[in-house]
């Protein structure tokens, strides 16, 4: 990104692009997102839920039996506002900022990333036994036999087979590693694998590893088990150089103003992110034993 023409459209375009780049967990959920929110945070939005409709036995005497499509919502309470702000100096812009892409604006991206990335962690590890009671591994050896187990939970629940997927730790992924039953990504050749953390595949479940997770958890869960969103303030009055920009159902501001007394640039990127579990049925924890769980959750 050349230094000349920098506007907020830019940064936010490439920040996002390296937000979405970076992120993990909450790929692994449906996502939205909410622009120009005038509320803050403890303040409570509503977002949709899929309609449910039933198939019904025909009977040619009574006819169809129509139903009515009606869209479910849930209520969700806004979360904080998340920011990543830099100061830049006038001699910066001249002389030592060369790439302001980046040396400044992919950062501003990862550093959201991670963020997002512990708002997903801490809603799920903190919701997903509000139905599914954890399925403990016993022993060293025995982590197929808890996901075997945590499979079944969420079939016997009528969780859809598709979309599932694997969440682990990283004590988790230490021990999957050396299981012959793992289909590596890095042995059938896919190009994202680091990219997505994806280490992965077992029974028909994609496994991604998050450093963001405990050591010693695993989450099976379907896509829909729980949601993220990112929230977008307004733009502030008085600031003419500002922009947000959306892409696939995460979002972000970027604001810049100048300090004419210290003749210097703040800019700053920013968003509420919230996570929930919205069907605490469609995911099921699993735990390593303690002796398995050496390294500390990333925080």
């Amino acid at each position: 990104m050349s230094n000349t023409f920098i506007t907020p459209q830019l940064v936010a375009r490439y920040a996002l692009a390296s937000y979405q780049h970076n992120s993990v967990l909450p790929y692994l959920c449906s996502r939205t997102y909410v622009d120009e929110f005038g509320g803050g945070t403890g303040d409570t939005i509503t977002i949709r839920k899929q309609a449910k409709l039933t198939a019904s036995l025909f009977d040619r005497q009574t006819g169809v039996q129509a139903q009515d499509v009606t869209e479910g919502s849930l209520t969700l309470t806004v979360g904080d506002l998340y920011d990543v702000s830099a100061i830049i100096t006038q001699e910066q812009w001249q002389y030592d900022i060369y790439d302001f892409g980046f040396e400044v604006a992919e950062p501003m991206g990862k550093a959201m990333a991670l963020r997002a990335e512990k708002v997903v962690a801490e809603a799920i590890q903190g919701q997903a036994t509000s139905v599914n009671a954890a399925v403990p591994v016993n022993a060293a050896g025995e982590e197929l036999d808890a996901i075997i187990q945590g499979r079944k939970v969420l079939t016997d629940a009528e969780v859809p087979m598709d979309n599932r997927v694997l969440a682990v730790g990283t004590g988790w992924t230490a021990s999957l590693l050396k299981n012959e039953n793992l289909i590596r990504a890095d042995f059938a050749g896919d190009a994202d694998a680091l990219r997505n953390a994806r280490i992965g595949r077992l029974f028909n479940m994609d496994v991604y590893e998050s450093s963001r997770l405990d050591s010693d958890k695993a989450f099976i869960m379907h896509r829909d088990a729980a949601t993220f969103v990112s929230i977008v303030p307004q733009v502030p009055r008085g600031v003419i150089d500002a922009a947000v920009q959306s892409y696939d159902g995460q979002a972000m501001r970027v604001v810049f103003q100048y300090d004419s007394n210290k003749k210097q640039d703040l800019i700053s990127a920013d968003a509420y992110l919230t996570s929930k579990v919205i069907r605490p049925e469609a995911v099921v924890e699993m735990t390593l034993p303690a002796a398995q769980a050496k390294a500390p959750a990333g925080k």
